[in-house]
C-alpha cells in the first residue's frame, strides 16, 4: 500500500509537470518547436501533407503542409507556430499545431545507420519497412499495415511484450553456453540463472533505450524487472497487484501512456493473461498453447474493437501464426545481422498481394462497460469469467455472420 502511495504521488507531479508544458503552449503568441517527424502521409483529393510530431519531452502534435515537401519521416524540425484549440486530456495523446514555418534541423536520429542496414537488405522498400517496424518500432506502411489488420497479425508486427519474451528467451539460451563455460572454471558459486537473468535484462534495457521507450515494450520491460526481482524475493508474481504496480510505474515515468492505445491493449492482454492463468486446469502443453492463443484472442475482441473497427475471418489465423512468429522473429534478426535479411521477401511479397475482406465494427459503449466489469469481477468469480467467454463468444459470433453474410 506504502509503494503505492508513493507511485500516486509521482504520478500526480509527473501530471503537473505535464501541465505545466500544456499551458507553454496555451500562450497566445507563436512558439518554436523543436521536434521529430514520426510519420508523414499525403491525403485529400487535392493531397496535402499531414505530418506527426514528436518534441523532446515526447508530446505528440499533428500538422498539415499543402507544399510538396519530400519525406521528412525520423528528420528533426524546427517548427514555428501555435497549438490548437486542446484540452488538457487531449493534449496527453496529441494535438493539432498550426504551423507558421518549417525547417529541417541538423540532428540526425541514431536509429538512422540501423535503418539503413536494413534497408539495403531488401529490393522492396516494403519489406525494408517492415523489417523496420518490427525490429524498431518504426510506423507500418499504409499497405502493408491493411493486410496486417485483415490477418490479424497487427499485435504481433508491432513491438510489445511478446517480443520481449521471445527476444529475453532467445538472449538467455544465446549466453547460456559461454557463461556455463567460465562458471564451471572461474565462478562455480555463482547463481548461473540470477546472472544470466541481469545480462538479459541489461540487453532489453538496451533495447527499450533503442526503441525509444515505446509504450507496450516499456510495460514488458518493466513487469520483466519488477518479476525478476520478486522471484529472487520469494514473492508471487502472477498477481493483480503486481500488474497494479506496475501500471503505476509505467505511468508516474510517463503520464502519456494513460492516453497511449499500444499501452493500454498491452495491459489488458496482460490483464487476461492472468485470469486465463487463474482458472485453466493442466492439460497437454500443445493444448495448452493453443487454448491459451484462442481464449486470448476472445477476450482481447471487446476491447480491440473499442479501438479499431475492422475485422475478418481470416484473423484467426493469427492463432496459429504466433506459434510460427516465436521462431521466425529471431530467425529474421539473426539473417539481418549477417546480412541476409531478405530471404523471406519472395514470400511475404505475395501476402502483401493478398485482398482480405473486411468489415467495421466498434463496440458499443454499454458492452464495453458491461465487459469491463465483469473482467474486474473476474479477478474473484469464476462465474464473471465465464461471463467473458460467453461475451466475447457473442461478439465473434456476430461478426462471423455479418461476415459471412
Amino acid at each position: 500500500m506504502g509503494v503505492c502511495l508513493i507511485l500516486l504521488t509521482l504520478l500526480a507531479l509527473s501530471l503537473g509537470y505535464k501541465y505545466t508544458q500544456y499551458q507553454t503552449f496555451l500562450g497566445k503568441k507563436p512558439l518554436r518547436m523543436h521536434a521529430q517527424v514520426i510519420l508523414q502521409y499525403a491525403k485529400g483529393p487535392q493531397p496535402y501533407y499531414v505530418l506527426k510530431l514528436k518534441d523532446q519531452h515526447g508530446n505528440l502534435f499533428f500538422t498539415t503542409s499543402k507544399e510538396d515537401i519530400k519525406d521528412l519521416t525520423y528528420a528533426f524540425v524546427q517548427v514555428y507556430g501555435k497549438m490548437a484549440k486542446c484540452s488538457f486530456w487531449e493534449f496527453l495523446k496529441s494535438c493539432y499545431f498550426h504551423t507558421f514555418y518549417l525547417a529541417l534541423s541538423p540532428s540526425k536520429d541514431y536509429k538512422n545507420p540501423l535503418r539503413t542496414s536494413i534497408n539495403a537488405q531488401h529490393l522492396n522498400p516494403l519489406m525494408g519497412n517492415f523489417y523496420n517496424t518490427l525490429f524498431l518500432a518504426d510506423s507500418l506502411d499504409a499497405r502493408t499495415r491493411k493486410v496486417s489488420v485483415g490477418l490479424g497479425l497487427s499485435h504481433i508486427i508491432a513491438i510489445s511484450g511478446f517480443h520481449l519474451g521471445i527476444l529475453s528467451a532467445f538472449f538467455y539460451a544465446l549466453f547460456k553456453i559461454p557463461y556455463t563455460f567460465l562458471q564451471q572454471r572461474h565462478f562455480p558459486h555463482r547463481n548461473r540463472t540470477y546472472d544470466l537473468g541481469v545480462l538479459v535484462l541489461l540487453v532489453m534495457g538496451v533495447y527499450l533505450v533503442l526503441l525509444d521507450f515505446q509504450p507496450s515494450f516499456l510495460r514488458a520491460f518493466v513487469m520483466a524487472v519488477g518479476a525478476f526481482v520478486l522471484f529472487f524475493s520469494g514473492v508471487e508474481l502472477l498477481s493483480f497487484a503486481f500488474l497494479l504496480l506496475v501500471v503505476l510505474v509505467g505511468l508516474a515515468l510517463f503520464p502519456n501512456l494513460i492516453r497511449h492505445i499500444g499501452f493500454i491493449l498491452s495491459v489488458s492482454g496482460v490483464f487476461y493473461i492472468f485470469l486465463f492463468i487463474k482458472y485453466t486446469p493442466k492439460m497437454p502443453v500443445w493444448l495448452y498453447a493453443l487454448l491459451f492463443n484462442s481464449t486470448i484472442f476472445l477476450h482481447m475482441l471487446p476491447i480491440v474493437h473499442a479501438f479499431f473497427s475492422p475485422f475478418s475471418l481470416y484473423q484467426l489465423s493469427a492463432i496459429l501464426l504466433a506459434f510460427v512468429f516465436v521462431i521466425f522473429f529471431p530467425l529474421t534478426l539473426i539473417l539481418h545481422t549477417l546480412g541476409l535479411g531478405g530471404v523471406f521477401d519472395p514470400y511475404l511479397l505475395k501476402a502483401l498481394e493478398w485482398h482480405i475482406p473486411t468489415l467495421d465494427y466498434l463496440t458499443p459503449k454499454w458492452l464495453l462497460g458491461l465487459y469491463v466489469s465483469l473482467s474486474l469481477l473476474a479477478m474473484r468469480y469464476k462465474w464473471a469469467y465465464i461471463g467473458l467467454y460467453v461475451v466475447g463468444l457473442g461478439v465473434f459470433a456476430l461478426l462471423a455472420l455479418r461476415a459471412l453474410y
